[in-house]
């Protein structure tokens, strides 16, 4: 017959919950406890049941990941998606936790994607830059599943996340592109109303403008939904004006580049004639023909910090103190912004 944990139990002296907090690093077990469990465990060959145990600690050993989609096309090619699940599948793997990824894909509606993402069967849920409003987001407070945001800051202090500083990234690049010689800078913006990140950025940028004494009118300001025909559509009205803008700051690069298609189609040359930065460097950016001046975000760091606390938290949800957490970004100069004195 196979050792079951109450063969440990009754080996260590232990019962069979203290077992349990054992095989699932549970930091509350006196060392003297754990490691005569550990020696009974050796001695009888104990090799534990991932469906049995989870029975009895209620515990799966899975996490969840749950990506939104502006559209209803996947796109794990994109750098930002895949860096975040490259950083979050080292924790994972480091913890001999099981992932899961689930996408939602176009519907926004709040009891939709709680119906979607917590009936799983997991032991917590990173929520990735989640199509929501604040108030959407502050109901996921009141489920039982430990839950961590990445990319996704939130104005409330049960909120655990883990996000890039966007409002002082886009500060850099507007303060940047004032020190060229800018005056005339036109923002392109994300879908502000379910994105904070969007919503950050152009916060930053709007306050940037404001303490370098730039104007910024309304027409300076053009919706984008992060897919780069949107950039594109946002250059093309940017160009129209009567006094158009010297500089162009897109919230993504995949807008940053539809921008730059669009300007090159107008006959202008960037760095030259105009100026453009994206946010991400992602790898086109920095391919031929593209040569893009960006904001980059740590992905790893944030998602592996990310990943780390939602671990943390399940193994020790009645302690659990909120984090949030936001990393530094670097802007990444390259050919986009040309020289300074073409800008006087």
């Amino acid at each position: 017959m196979s050792v079951t944990i109450y063969d440990v139990a009754q080996r260590a002296g232990v019962s069979i919950s203290t077992v349990s907090r054992v095989l699932n690093n549970n930091p509350n077990v006196l060392e003297d406890t754990r490691q005569r469990v550990l020696k009974a465990i050796g001695e009888l060959g104990f090799k534990p049941n991932p469906i049995a145990r989870g029975l009895v600690v209620k515990q799966t050993n899975l996490v969840e990941v749950c990506f939104s989609w502006s559209g209803y096309q996947i796109n794990l090619q994109n750098a930002w998606y895949s860096g975040i699940l490259n950083g979050i599948n080292e924790v994972v793997q480091e913890n001999r936790f099981g992932l899961l990824i689930n996408t939602i894909s176009g519907v926004f509606d709040p009891q939709e994607v709680y119906r979607r993402v917590f009936h799983n069967a997991v032991d917590g849920v990173l929520m990735v830059s989640p199509y929501l409003t604040e108030d959407g987001i502050l109901q996921m407070k009141n489920y039982r599943v430990p839950v961590i945001f990445i990319g996704c800051r939130v104005n409330d202090p049960q909120i655990d996340y883990v996000d890039s500083d966007n409002m002082k990234a886009a500060a850099e690049v507007v303060d940047h592109l004032a020190k060229l010689g800018h005056r005339k800078i036109a923002f392109i913006t994300g879908e502000v109303e379910t994105s904070r990140n969007a919503a950050d950025r152009l916060s930053g940028f709007r306050q940037a403008m404001k303490k370098q004494g730039l104007p910024l009118p309304p027409e300076y300001v053009v919706q984008g939904n992060f897919l780069r025909p949107s950039g594109e559509q946002a250059m093309g009205k940017l160009l129209a004006l009567p006094d158009r803008p010297t500089a162009v700051f897109a919230s993504n690069d995949l807008m940053a580049l539809g921008a730059w298609d669009e300007a090159e189609k107008a006959g202008l040359t960037i760095g030259g004639d105009i100026a453009i930065v994206g946010f991400d460097d992602i790898a086109e950016a920095f391919t031929p023909p593209y040569s893009l001046t960006t904001v980059r975000q740590d992905y790893r760091t944030v998602s592996v910090e990310a990943t780390r606390m939602l671990i943390e938290k399940i193994q020790d949800l009645e302690h659990w103190k909120t984090r949030q957490v936001l990393v530094p970004t670097q802007l990444i100069v390259r050919q986009s912004c040309g020289s300074k004195k073409k800008w006087f």
